[in-house]
């Protein structure tokens, strides 16, 4: 059997924070493409986000550094991302420096939406056109 293909289903939730689910196997080749996934959202002005790793099969190291590369960045910029993970997801991805990012590692989504409204609920869905293209999601 060949392994599964990685998505990356997509739902808004209250306030104007988009929800990124990760289900199948998390490692480089999907880190990638989240990556590239959450560039396009850059480009709509999107700066609320929640990575829910929590239907992910397997997430690697490979796969965790970059994604926490590209979730620094977004910080960096003025994004806002929260990451929901299991225990043995949560462990990977701390040790990949998760524990850096500003708005952390949660246990569930309700945890996850609750720290984004709290970083700048007048903000979320609409960034400021000062910011610049450079500011978040990347």
């Amino acid at each position: 059997m060949g392994q599964a293909r990685v998505r990356f289903p997509v739902r808004w939730e209250g306030g104007g924070v988009l929800v990124v689910q990760v289900v199948g196997r998390f490692d480089a080749d999907a880190a990638t493409e989240l990556a590239a996934l959450m560039g396009r959202l850059d480009a709509t002005g999107q700066s609320g986000l929640v990575v829910d790793f929590k239907d992910a099969e397997h997430c690697g190291a490979d796969g965790a550094r970059p994604f926490v590369e590209a979730g620094l960045a977004m910080a960096a910029g003025g994004g806002a991302l929260a990451v929901v993970a299991d225990t043995a997801e949560q462990s990977v991805l701390r040790e990949a420096g998760a524990g850096e990012l500003p708005l952390g590692v949660h246990d569930d989504v309700a945890a996850a939406l609750e720290e984004v409204a709290r970083w700048s609920p007048d903000t979320l869905g609409d960034r400021d056109a000062d910011a610049g293209s450079g500011s978040a999601l990347r």
